[in-house]
């Protein structure tokens, strides 16, 4: 019976920890708001949002929900020629190491940004 429930823990620890899909479509860049099992970082995400608000070099964002604990990416589309300095700008705010919840940012040209998880 232990076994069967340790197993059952298991995988579903598992199912939430999948890995997002890749950045979507037509995205200049992509914030992923991703969880280690105790959903996203929640202040993290309320301080981008407020950001994006008031960013003028954004010119369209699109919170696009995937997981079950409040995961989601954030597509931002940048106005002509901003697409980089949107990137350096997100990217700036996110932590280097997060016990919350893992984090990354991926933007033009290939750039890509992610928070190191617990050790």
């Amino acid at each position: 019976m232990i076994r069967i429930a340790a197993t059952l823990l298991v995988l579903s620890l598992a199912a939430c920890a999948a890995a997002p899909a890749p950045a979507p479509a037509g995205c200049d860049v992509t914030i992923k708001f991703g969880s280690y099992g105790m959903g996203i970082d929640r202040d993290l995400a309320d301080r981008v949002a407020t950001a994006v608000k008031d960013d003028r070099d954004v010119a369209r964002s699109e919170r696009r929900p995937w997981g079950r604990e409040g995961e989601y990416d954030l597509c931002l589309s940048a106005k002509p020629g901003r697409g980089a300095a949107v990137y350096d700008r997100y990217r700036a705010m996110l932590p280097v190491q997060s016990l919350k919840a893992p984090t990354s940012i991926e933007g033009p040209d290939g750039l890509r940004f992610e928070s190191i998880g617990p050790m």
